[in-house]
């Protein structure tokens, strides 16, 4: 029987989580469900595409992963379900599937409910309670190909250099950026081994870092990590409150090229 996980931005204060996870055992006591996150910012499409895309392919092919964001807790928001990169999700059509993969579905259902009085939980739930069972996505809704898909932000490269942004900041206060281990690389090979600055507001870096643990307490750290993006902190401390960066803040690679 395949894993269930689950990823919703109700927060943990009320039973909206409790709820959800009851209608599922509901249907099938022998479920297993996994919580991804429950602290997605609100409605915050590009907060919950982060955190799904790097926890999503952890899972063994065949988990079915419930998404509840944007659902407004009713049917008004078009529910699908979709199959991508082996993975099965289910979830509101708000563009978040768009933004976890390169990857295009290899098929898309609107979920389509039989009886309207019906609750939207007890909709949804049977939906991934048919997926984890085996049955296809033909069982639960309709083809659908007018999904909406969003565009990814990214870096933009030049043969001098990069210009990203910071893209997440974590638990900890690191910064995450969208600028790729392959294109620093692939900026390097180009160019050849020539020094370069990497600048996040007033502070300028001139060297990549193994991890963060190779600095001393208090020092700034900068190196790829192991999702391959470049990312900014501090050890033992909040790199986005005593820098002074916040969401969006641009982040420049510049190669120094003769």
């Amino acid at each position: 029987m395949a894993l269930i996980t689950f990823m919703s931005d109700y927060g943990l204060e009320d039973h909206y989580v409790a709820a959800t996870k009851g209608t599922l055992l509901n249907l099938n006591p022998e479920l297993t469900i996994v919580d991804i996150s429950h602290e997605i910012k609100l409605s915050d499409i590009a907060h919950g595409g982060y955190v799904l895309r790097n926890a999503f392919k952890k899972f063994p092919k065949g988990t079915v992963h419930l998404i509840t964001m944007n659902s407004s807790r009713s049917l008004k928001n078009r529910w699908i379900g979709l199959t991508l990169e082996g993975h099965h999700f289910v979830g509101t059509d708000s563009g978040i599937f768009s933004i976890i993969s390169t990857e295009n579905p290899s098929l898309v259902v609107e979920i389509c409910p039989i009886n309207t009085k019906t609750t939207y939980l007890k909709i949804v739930a049977q939906a991934v309670n048919d997926l984890v069972m085996g049955r296809g996505l033909e069982h639960i809704g309709r083809i659908i190909t007018d999904h909406q898909q969003l565009i990814d932000r990214t870096a933009k490269i030049t043969k001098k250099g990069m210009v990203g942004h910071v893209i997440h900041i974590d638990h900890y206060g690191n910064l995450i950026t969208n600028i790729k281990h392959t294109d620093y690389l692939e900026i390097q090979k180009i160019n050849g081994q020539v020094t370069f600055q990497i600048q996040i507001g007033r502070e300028i870096f001139d060297r990549l870092h193994e991890g963060y643990d190779t600095v001393d307490p208090g020092e700034c750290f900068v190196f790829f990590n192991s999702e391959k993006v470049l990312q900014i902190g501090i050890n033992m401390g909040r790199a986005s409150e005593l820098l002074g960066i916040r969401m969006d803040a641009s982040v420049y690679i510049n190669f120094n090229i003769q």
